[in-house]
């Protein structure tokens, strides 16, 4: 059953078809509401705060970044979005729910436009709500929704952008052109490499091009009414960068992101770009396996499945012999080279633009790979089109073999998130815990410093200790320090002192972040989540002794 006419009864169909998906979810995700902050949620809850004082520059002051006193506005390669989001978060004391309820409220908008914007690219109904699962049924964006991080944002605003661009392209509206521009603004200034989506939704929108030439074709779908929405986006995010750059060192988000590129790592992290493809989203199995035998069979194949293995290969040795990699990572990475190539080559076989947008959209991501990292949040602004071109590729009714795969698949894609989910709560609990330690040593009168980073460097911070840095002002005798998750300086900062207690928190049990899972970045191994038997982390109470800390 293709998308119904009327606007209304379209709208209702969309919204049954993404009905399912935000049920689960909801199931999912309504257990870890009271989930702790984590790793870079400390960055955006600062500037939340920071915005309720001075509204127009989220990113004008200095804070403490894993042990280094910085400007953010130097640092921060994300726009405002997020910045402005959790101001109700911290308006009601930096409660977690809060936080985590717009998160849900952001997956819900990006299931239902997958949905909708499958719909009017000539899905069925049944084929737009496997598009919604899709987008739930992947275990990066279930991670990201746990946090506090602008990832699941910029997914929901960027299929938004794109769908309200299709409905402009059939109708004309002008509502819809705004919308579409405003969209795509808020995409990019959630992330700024969804600005390339910009390049891919004419092509998205844009329909078969059947026999005539290319130039022709191109004219047609690149039309000035099809493209104004997004010059408009584009412009109104730069005028936000613009508007709120820090005013004392004149640096926005383009700056900051300029600053931060690292040719060196490249190929490490192309690598890992092509290999989470397959590890923290669904496309190469589910791709595999709507292709069946074709796949492995195409003359192609073998040339791009080695090409993907001698990246993998390339990326580790180039990065200064950093061993992430393993024979199994070697094949999977070859294995998702192979089918994003067959990707291409079959959306410029369909001769027709959608699904060439379509995968186009899938390397958005790919000028990350100039940054010092690149997690599998990356991947998030295209997971919408990823859900959708394996949707189109699902048989209007398909045999009961093949329906049985694809939930068994599902179902195991979702247990893989939920898994990320729980190792990242156990971790980012300890951040709290060390926020609460912090808090009893000020109860008892204490002056309190904070070693670490993360989350616990928000709970630290909100319970009254100050950050230690490399650089003063440092503890004075007498002072206590926390040292919590990612503590780094008390060793070398304040070498005389006393241990107070320690708490080792070394449970067996999942891992993001350890142990050969790099979740959070890239450097800490290859695959989203493992088990893990070694320590997880530790908060330990130290006392300054008479001499001083730092350089004094």
């Amino acid at each position: 059953m293709r998308e119904p006419e009327g606007s209304s009864l379209a709208t209702t169909t969309a919204l049954m078809a993404a009905l399912p998906a935000v049920v689960i979810a909801i199931a999912l995700l309504v257990p870890f509401l009271g989930a702790a902050f984590t790793v870079d949620d400390v960055t955006f809850l600062l500037q939340a705060r920071h915005v309720l004082g001075d509204p127009w520059h989220p990113t004008a002051f200095d804070m403490v970044f894993h042990g280094e006193r910085i400007r953010l506005s130097r640092n921060l390669v994300t726009g405002p979005v997020m910045a402005y989001m959790l101001v109700p978060a911290v308006l009601v004391g930096g409660k977690e729910w809060a936080a985590h309820i717009l998160q849900i409220a952001l997956l819900a908008l990006a299931y239902l436009a997958t949905a909708s914007l499958a719909l009017k690219l000539g899905a069925s109904r049944m084929q737009a709500g496997f598009a919604a699962l899709l987008v739930v049924g992947t275990p990066a964006v279930i991670g990201m929704a746990a946090t506090a991080m602008p990832d699941v944002a910029a997914m929901a605003f960027s299929v938004a952008a794109v769908e309200r661009l299709s409905e402009f392209h059939r109708h004309r509206r002008p509502s819809n052109a705004l919308a579409a521009a405003m969209m795509l603004a808020l995409a990019v200034l959630s992330r700024p490499h969804t600005l390339l989506i910009a390049g891919c939704a004419p092509l998205v929108v844009g329909g078969a091009w059947r026999r005539d030439p290319i130039g022709r074709a191109w004219k047609r779908v690149g039309s000035a009414a099809a493209v104004v929405p997004l010059l408009m986006g584009v412009m109104i995010a730069a005028a936000i960068v613009y508007l709120t750059r820090d005013p004392a060192t004149g640096t926005s988000v383009a700056g900051a992101t300029a600053a931060r590129i690292k040719s060196e790592l490249v190929f490490f992290n192309l690598a890992s770009f092509i290999l989470d493809w397959a590890v923290a989203a669904p496309l190469v199995l589910f791709w595999s396996l709507l292709r069946g035998k074709a796949l492995f069979r195409l003359p192609h194949f073998p040339i791009a499945f080695n090409v993907g293995m001698l990246l993998s290969w390339l990326g580790t040795s180039l990065a200064g012999g950093v061993t992430i990699s393993s024979v199994a990572a070697l094949v999977l990475t070859g294995l998702a080279f192979a089918v994003l190539a067959d990707i291409l080559r079959v959306a410029w076989e369909t001769r027709n633009w959608t699904p060439l947008g379509l995968a186009l959209w899938l390397l958005v991501g790919l000028p990350t790979v100039t940054y010092v990292q690149l997690p599998p949040k990356i991947l998030l602004p295209s997971v919408p089109a990823m859900a959708i071109l394996l949707a189109r590729q699902v048989p209007e009714q398909p045999k009961p073999v093949l329906t049985a795969m694809i939930s068994t698949c599902l179902l195991l894609e979702l247990i893989l998130g939920l898994l990320i989910v729980r190792a990242g709560v156990a971790l980012a609990e300890i951040g709290r815990a060390g926020g609460r330690e912090v808090a009893r040593q000020v109860a008892a009168g204490h002056r309190v410093w904070m070693d670490g980073a993360w989350g616990f460097q928000w709970y630290a911070m909100a319970a009254g200790a100050k950050p230690l840095a490399t650089t003063a002002p440092f503890p004075a005798p007498g002072d206590v320090v926390v040292a919590g998750p990612k503590a780094r300086l008390m060793a070398t900062v304040c070498p005389a002192k006393t241990l107070m207690s320690r708490r080792v928190y070394a449970e067996p049990g999942g891992r993001v972040d350890s142990e050969g899972a790099g979740f959070f970045g890239n450097w800490a191994g290859p695959w989203p989540w493992t088990y893990g038997t070694a320590e997880l982390g530790r908060i330990e109470v130290f006392r300054v002794d008479a001499r001083p800390c730092g350089n004094a």
